[in-house]
């Protein structure tokens, strides 16, 4: 009897997997014919992809992630703003172009606020910069303090590299698909 209650319970598993990746999957047919960059956000295969047209552009590791209930949430968000970069400061009398702007410049940690409510706080990992982690947690439980705990978050993991990358890939209003991408 137990052996058919734990089947049953893997089954039903292997079922609602199945159809959050179809539903993720039907969303991102939608996004793949506009011209578009998205992000697709899949916390069980443990990356974030950049994509265009349905074509993996760049590809980012997650090290961890961390959600309420640990249940990533599922569907198609949307991003508000892009995160704050440290702008290379022109002193008067120079040539503002010998300062692009390059990938050093985006931060390693920062939120993501997405539409509908949906907060992303992207974080590097404790052992590469542990005041750093300690900063980003601070705000993290500062956020989930003033919104009462009622906002869904997750919380991604990602080198500080992988971070400052998608800093750079992010712009306002695109959309952020989250979910599981392959079949179980």
């Amino acid at each position: 009897m137990a052996g058919t209650s734990a089947q049953s319970l893997q089954a039903t598993g292997e079922r609602q997997a199945a159809q959050e990746a179809n539903a993720v999957l039907q969303e991102e047919i939608k996004l793949a014919a506009r011209p578009q960059t998205y992000l697709l956000i899949d916390v069980r295969q443990g990356v974030v992809l950049v994509k265009a047209r349905g074509i993996e552009v760049h590809r980012l590791p997650l090290l961890s992630w961390r959600a309420r209930e640990d249940r990533s949430p599922v569907g198609l968000f949307r991003l508000t703003a892009r995160p704050p970069m440290d702008r290379p400061k022109a002193k008067p009398g120079e040539d503002a172009t010998e300062h692009p702007i390059d990938l050093s410049d985006m931060p390693a940690e920062y939120h993501l606020a997405l539409e509908p409510p949906l907060l992303v706080a992207v974080v590097p990992p404790a052992q590469d910069r542990p005041w750093l982690w300690i900063r980003g947690r601070m705000r993290e439980w500062w956020s989930r303090a003033v919104s009462n705990g009622s906002s869904p978050w997750l919380r991604l993991t990602l080198s500080p590299e992988s971070a400052r990358s998608l800093a750079w890939s992010v712009t306002e209003g695109m959309p952020v698909l989250i979910g599981r991408s392959t079949l179980p």
